[in-house]
């Protein structure tokens, strides 16, 4: 081994996971912290059924992860004004009307969720719950990028414990009904468009989140980020799932439904738990979907006055969107979840998804023959 070859490998295994890991962290608070996404989305189809739409989830992050990281990577758009610019020209604007709505609405699911849970488990006001959350999200987003995905790392690895400790408490205390409800029988008609819609909108966020893969030196590691990106996007459903069999029909009814099996299954201190994770992941939504929309404003500052946005103004902006969010909340967790995401992912599959798995691959073969040849590896 050449000298420095070990820290270049540690570097670029590195490069390769921080994308994984902060598109996991940002999701998991809005589509999977609750359960609730799983249970409309996956758990709805029965055992089997779940398991294929899944699968059909991993496909498609692994497909749009991979195509959007090397997009960026050739035309060195980090941020998701630029990167849309030059995917989309003028018609860019279409997707930043349809974000302002996907990024309230959001904050608006995981704002209720988080005032729900504390509530309950802590018998403290909702609106405190939410206050805690907000006065969070502003303080991260303040110290910028570098601690952002520093804490969306850390908080994957923290988040991967929690998953296999909740898993197990529940597997082990009702593992016959889980193996017996695991039947080729259970599958309902239409997991693969529920999959398909899943994916779509939670890969909605990946231009806004783009800023975390900055740095992929190459094509083989864009594709590994994306490959990997993916995989971590769907190893959350696949426990949660899993355990949801357990819960049989009653779970699919319930508006927080991890913390229903835990009420079931788990004692008083493994609830407390987990509705101090299920509070750390919703921060790390909000975080990560705000430390985008600071990177676009950014960018579009340093355009015009060759200057950042200072932390204030970053934590400004963050506090005004959080506050926005309040009202939608008032709405009921179940209706936003069902109705509003589910009407936004056609949205994104026109604007975002469709244009990036076509126009984005057209645009870098291009950028490759223009190069004469591939691009360098």
């Amino acid at each position: 081994m050449r000298p420095g070859d070990g820290p270049h490998t540690v570097s670029r295994l590195r490069t390769i996971v921080v994308p994984a890991a902060v598109f996991q962290s940002v999701i998991v608070g809005g589509a999977y912290g609750t359960g609730r996404e799983v249970v409309e989305y996956v758990s709805a189809y029965g055992a089997l059924g779940g398991l294929l739409a899944i699968g059909t989830i991993a496909v498609c992050f692994a497909l749009i992860l991979s195509a959007s990281f090397e997009f960026a990577r050739v035309f060195d758009a980090w941020d998701y004004r630029h990167f849309l610019q030059t995917l989309l020209g003028p018609a860019w604007l279409a997707y930043e009307l349809m974000f302002a709505l996907l990024l309230i609405l959001i904050l608006a699911i995981t704002g209720a969720a988080a005032g729900r849970a504390l509530a309950n488990t802590f018998d403290v006001p909702a609106s405190l719950g939410i206050a805690l959350l907000f006065a969070s999200i502003v303080a991260l987003n303040y110290f910028g990028r570098a601690i952002v995905q520093r804490t969306l790392t850390a908080g994957a690895a923290v988040l991967l414990v929690g998953l296999i400790a909740y898993t197990a408490t529940v597997v082990f205390s009702d593992d016959a009904i889980i193996l017996d409800r695991i039947d080729i029988r259970a599958i309902e008609p239409g997991w693969w468009l529920s999959g398909i819609k899943f994916a779509v909108y939670n890969s909605a966020l990946i231009p806004v989140l783009i800023y975390c893969a900055r740095g992929l030196p190459d094509r083989r590691s864009a594709i590994s980020a994306g490959l990997l990106a993916g995989t971590f996007g769907v190893i959350p459903a696949v426990f949660f799932h899993l355990t949801f069999i357990a819960g049989g029909p009653e779970v699919l009814e319930q508006a927080l439904p991890t913390y229903w099996m835990l009420e079931h299954f788990a004692t008083p201190a493994a609830l407390s738990l987990y509705v101090i994770i299920l509070f750390a992941t919703i921060v790390q939504t909000g975080v990560g979907v705000l430390q985008g929309l600071n990177e676009r404003l950014d960018g579009w500052y340093q355009d015009k006055y060759a200057i950042p946005l200072s932390p204030m103004t970053h934590g400004i902006i963050a506090g005004v969107v959080l506050c926005a969010s309040l009202v939608l909340a008032r709405f009921g967790l179940v209706a936003l979840v069902a109705k509003g995401y589910g009407t936004l992912a056609w949205g994104f599959f026109i604007i975002f998804t469709l244009p990036v798995l076509t126009i984005g691959l057209g645009k870098i073969r291009t950028a490759s023959t223009t190069r004469n040849g591939a691009i360098p590896e």
